[in-house]
């Protein structure tokens, strides 16, 4: 009986350890092309947390997500950071220092 006990314990503990260890997997939503504050919400609800790099970008308009890594379809643990570029709208032209 004792070792019986002993076996369900270990066992036991193994299954905790490995679920513990390997955590929940999520596939990351694709946000690029959608507002920042919509990025966040599918993140959010996707267990992942969001890191943002505001950057002027040429082809998207302000607030909107440009880049993101890891890439859309990605398996990771929830809780993971998922880095992602904000438009600050195209570049304010050169000022000509010379007038």
């Amino acid at each position: 009986m004792a070792a019986l006990l002993a076996g369900v314990f270990f066992l036991s503990a193994t299954i905790v350890t490995y679920i513990a260890v390997r955590g929940r997997t999520v596939e990351v939503p694709n946000v690029i092309g959608k507002l920042e504050m919509v990025a966040a919400a599918e993140l959010d609800n996707a267990g992942l947390r969001m890191q943002i790099k505001r950057a002027h970008n040429d082809k998207w308009s302000i607030d909107i997500v440009s880049d993101q890594s890891p890439a859309a379809g990605t398996i990771v643990k929830t809780g993971q950071i998922v880095r992602v570029s904000v438009s600050l709208g195209a570049a304010p032209p050169a000022q000509n220092a010379q007038k």
